[in-house]
């Protein structure tokens, strides 16, 4: 019998077609009698004999243990140094803080805690300084990518076409892909055959139809939105260039909560421009904003719905044609989860170890900004000392980084015990505080994760009940 004192580290799940123990040494779900799960819900006295036998007979299996991780240490901390050496995977470098627009939900518009626009441009000799140490530290890697960002891109093209010559003639026989965002209003006639030629991928900001897209998206020190600018020059590359449009242009749209959804959808299910072309789609992030979002009730009955109909098309409800481009990618989230779960090979918790969340600093993205200031990545706050790990002429400090990866270190207790342990995906930025890591600052967050997390595996839960056993793609 298990008795009183018997606490396994274990989460509890109820969807309607049944009740579910998420086991978090095993790193398993499973399906639980109804009777078995009351118990473990309550956890007190001794179970009756049916359920006492059912709860040590999967224990007998490996399930229900106690062990929780003792050591806070991510696992790559005694390979960082190799990987730093060796191993960098993609280059993002800001060739201007400059952008022709000025868009509300930027986070360089003023309405953030971060820096704003400037007129500051990366000098060519820093760019170089940049792509130098960057492929001298990719020696293991065939291929790598090179990202090229602002503000506005476009308005260094010169200076892009420049870092494009430099890196091919640096790259020894490897293969070096290119890649940008853009606003789309500077993506003229005159630069197309450059960008084809040199197989840039580009993702397009693009947040519906235009009295959609204009809410926010504005010439800088203007009102005219930039929608007309934007269309007529992807339609005009569409038509100059159909297969490479096909293969390499995509678009970003930001979902602002505070209106309904279905017209963006319309929109996007309609245009033909747009509707072939795959959509990244994501609310207005507002980690550093001075105001939270704020969320209407039609946005979110909109957004519930349209999440229904992704989960209808992945078991054969319904077909692709019938689900919004711009919420196809949105079963991303339960991709993950249903990868962690379905390759879960392990017997129980390792006495050393660190919750999900922090990426590798400098490794899976190395971004360079106009200075030559390095960062993990481009969504961290470029003003913030604690997100700063090295300068270009120095190279990586290691020791910041390491800090950063084993962020877990400001809230270790709490990590620990926490059942989103292995599934966190809590990057630093949210412990950031006016330069600084706060540890208050980083556990405002654990809810929310707690709540994306739980309602992720729940819709995996229910594809698994309603038969889905296909690849979990997007």
């Amino acid at each position: 019998m298990m008795g009183e004192k018997f606490q396994p580290f274990i989460h509890l799940l109820e969807i309607p077609y049944g009740k579910y123990v998420y086991d978090l040494n095993k790193g398993e779900v499973i399906k639980v009698p109804d009777d078995v799960y009351a118990y473990l819900k309550n956890m007190t006295g001794e179970p009756n004999t049916e359920v006492g036998e059912y709860l040590d007979n999967l224990k007998a299996q490996g399930y229900l243990k106690e062990k929780h991780v003792k050591v806070s240490e991510h696992p790559v901390t005694e390979y960082y140094h190799s990987f730093v050496e060796n191993n960098l995977g993609q280059l993002t470098l800001q060739v201007t803080q400059g952008c022709n627009l000025k868009c509300e939900y930027c986070i360089y518009s003023g309405n953030y805690f971060n820096r704003e626009h400037t007129n500051k441009s990366m000098p060519f000799e820093t760019a170089k300084k940049a792509i130098d140490y960057f492929i001298s530290h990719a020696k293991d890697s065939s291929h790598f990518g090179i990202s090229f960002y602002g503000g506005e891109p476009l308005l260094e093209f010169e200076l892009i076409k420049q870092c494009v010559a430099y890196a091919d003639s640096r790259a020894e026989g490897r293969e070096v892909t290119y890649n940008f965002t853009t606003n789309g209003t500077m993506l003229t006639e005159e630069k197309y055959d450059f960008l084809v030629e040199h197989n840039f991928t580009i993702l397009v900001s693009l947040d519906g139809p235009r009295k959609v897209h204009d809410r926010h998206r504005v010439f800088a020190g203007t009102t005219v939105g930039s929608f007309q600018s934007m269309s007529k020059n992807l339609r005009t590359l569409k038509e100059k260039y159909p297969q490479y449009y096909a293969e390499k242009i995509s678009f970003n749209t930001v979902l602002d909560p505070a209106y309904p959804i279905r017209e963006i959808c319309n929109f996007t299910d309609t245009e033909g421009w747009v509707s072939e072309s795959s959509i990244l789609s994501s609310v207005i992030n507002d980690v550093l904003a001075k105001e939270k979002n704020t969320y209407s009730e039609a946005f979110l009955e909109e957004y519930k719905y349209e999440k229904f109909k992704v989960l209808l098309w992945k078991v054969g409800r319904l077909e692709k044609k019938d689900i919004s481009p711009v919420m196809r990618q949105h079963f991303a989230g339960i991709k993950q989860v249903a990868v962690s779960l379905e390759r879960a090979v392990r017997s129980e918790l390792p006495n050393k170890g660190h919750r999900g969340g922090p990426c590798i600093p400098g490794v899976r993205k190395l971004f360079v900004d106009v200075d030559g200031r390095l960062f993990p990545c481009e969504r961290v706050s470029e003003i913030s000392e604690a997100a700063c790990i090295g300068h270009i002429d120095s190279g990586i400090d290691e020791k910041k980084a390491l800090q950063l990866l084993n962020i877990e270190y400001l809230t270790s207790e709490e990590c620990r015990n926490c059942w989103v342990y292995a599934m966190c995906s809590t990057c630093f930025m949210y412990a950031e505080d006016e330069g600084k890591l706060s540890r208050d600052k980083q556990l405002m967050e654990c809810k929310v994760s707690r709540e994306k997390v739980e309602a992720q595996i729940k819709d995996y839960l229910v594809l698994r009940e309603l038969g889905y056993s296909g690849e979990m793609d997007t």
